[in-house]
C-alpha cells in the first residue's frame, strides 16, 4: 500500500472513531453535528492535500527549481575549475623548461 493511501485511510478511520464518540457521548444535536461536519471537512482536506497536492507542490515548487539552478551552477564551476587547473599545469610545465 502506498504511504499516501495509508495516511488517508488512517485519517478517515480516526475521524470515524472520533465522530462516533462525539455522537455517542453528546447525542444527536446541532453541536455534535457541527463538530462532526468540521471533522469531515478536515478529513477531506487531508485527503485532497495528501492525495493530489502536497507531493506535486514539493516536486515542482520553488525550492526544487532553486536546487536545480544551484546544481547547474555547481557543474559549471567544476568545469571552469577543471579548465583552470589544466591551464595552470601547462604554465608550470613551460616555466620548468
Amino acid at each position: 500500500m502506498d504511504s499516501r493511501a495509508a495516511i488517508i485511510a488512517s485519517c478517515w478511520f480516526a475521524i470515524a472513531i472520533v465522530s462516533a464518540m462525539f455522537i455517542f457521548v453528546g447525542g444527536v444535536n446541532l453541536g455534535t453535528g457541527i463538530a462532526v461536519a468540521l471533522l469531515i471537512l478536515i478529513a477531506a482536506g487531508v485527503t485532497f492535500g495528501v492525495g493530489f497536492g502536497l507531493e506535486e507542490m514539493r516536486q515542482h515548487g520553488p525550492l526544487s527549481r532553486t536546487q536545480a539552478q544551484i546544481s547547474g551552477e555547481l557543474t559549471e564551476m567544476k568545469a571552469a575549475i577543471g579548465e583552470l587547473t589544466k591551464k595552470v599545469e601547462v604554465i608550470q610545465r613551460e616555466l620548468e623548461q
